[in-house]
């Protein structure tokens, strides 16, 4: 009997242990571990700068394309334990949503895109790209509705792609990733791929594929980045929805466009100065990241917004 009861207390030790090694495994889990490099693309600039920019910077053309329709839960997209979302009795539900590309078009340094819309493959064949039903189910994929894929796009406008600037490495923002031929640069903010968060855990062999064959991420290496060196685009560090966040200001030639990815997915959390809410790694620092582009906007309103999934 005292064998036994040994035995029992052996077992539920070493399951003990375990667990806490699983703990500390998903607690280290990545977003990726594609390799990165720093940006040979773009110049460290500044606040001052961009203002700067606004009046003097090359002018380019911006196309906006909608992707698909998409339904997630409202608590994921806004802190509905701000004040503000209080107030407003807002309460938990699906809210719609889209997902896009922008697609810019600069003189001399050719076509790139703004995160990555749909592909053929994400929308029919999830599975393919290491995505399981189960976790197809939890992110909702059944309730999204492609419109217009990227390899449409690209096929239709004719685009020799130059390169893709990516907001961040959620699933949704890289979802067009196969469409987008494999020698394509691919540009993140700094410090993207290496925060540890633990559902990285679940979405990090799916990152992995889609990134697969492709050349090593390139990683910009200042909170404000001058891309092509003339004014025209802007990465602007924007952490707290991931650790790498970033928006992006582009002088278009209708005028200045915030495109903010994920630092606002909402025009109710754009307009209500409300942060996004369990999507995000780290609220304190998205709620400083918002306010810092709403600021922007604020003090130069010549500025239009385009938040992350839903339109001003």
């Amino acid at each position: 009997m005292h064998k036994g009861k040994r035995t029992i207390k052996m077992v539920i030790g070493v399951l003990s242990l375990l667990f806490v090694f699983f703990i500390i495994w998903i607690n280290q889990a990545t977003p990726t571990n594609h390799p990165v490099i720093t940006s040979v693309l773009g110049q460290k600039s500044n606040y001052q700068s961009l203002v700067n920019s606004l009046s003097t910077g090359k002018k380019i053309l911006v196309k906006k394309v909608k992707s698909a329709n998409w339904k997630v839960p409202l608590s994921g997209l806004l802190n509905l334990d701000a004040e503000a979302a209080q107030h407003a009795g807002l309460e938990d539900h699906d809210e719609n949503i889209q997902i896009y590309t922008f697609h810019l078009t600069h003189p001399i340094h050719g076509d790139f895109l703004i995160d990555t819309g749909i592909s053929h493959q994400f929308y029919n064949d999830p599975q393919s790209l290491g995505i399981p039903s189960w976790l197809g189910s939890l992110y909702g994929l059944e309730k999204m509705t492609a419109l217009t894929t990227t390899e449409d796009y690209i096929n239709e406008q004719n685009v020799a792609l130059k390169g893709v600037f990516l907001t961040h490495l959620h699933l949704d923002h890289i979802s067009g990733m196969s469409a987008i031929n494999k020698q394509v640069p691919l540009y993140v903010g700094q410090g993207e791929t290496q925060e540890r968060y633990f559902l990285y855990a679940a979405t990090q062999g799916i990152t992995d594929i889609m990134l697969e064959g492709r050349p090593a991420l390139q990683e910009w290496a200042a909170d404000y980045i001058d891309v092509f060196g003339d004014g025209s685009v802007f990465a602007i560090h924007s952490p707290g929805h991931t650790a790498g966040s970033t928006a992006y200001l582009v002088n278009s030639i209708e005028g200045p466009v915030l495109f903010t990815g994920d630092a606002s997915h909402t025009s109710w959390g754009w307009n209500h100065s409300v942060e996004p809410g369990s999507f995000s790694t780290d609220q304190i620092r998205s709620r400083a990241s918002l306010n810092k582009l709403i600021k922007l906007v604020k003090s130069y309103p010549e500025i239009s917004v385009q938040p992350g999934h839903q339109s001003l």
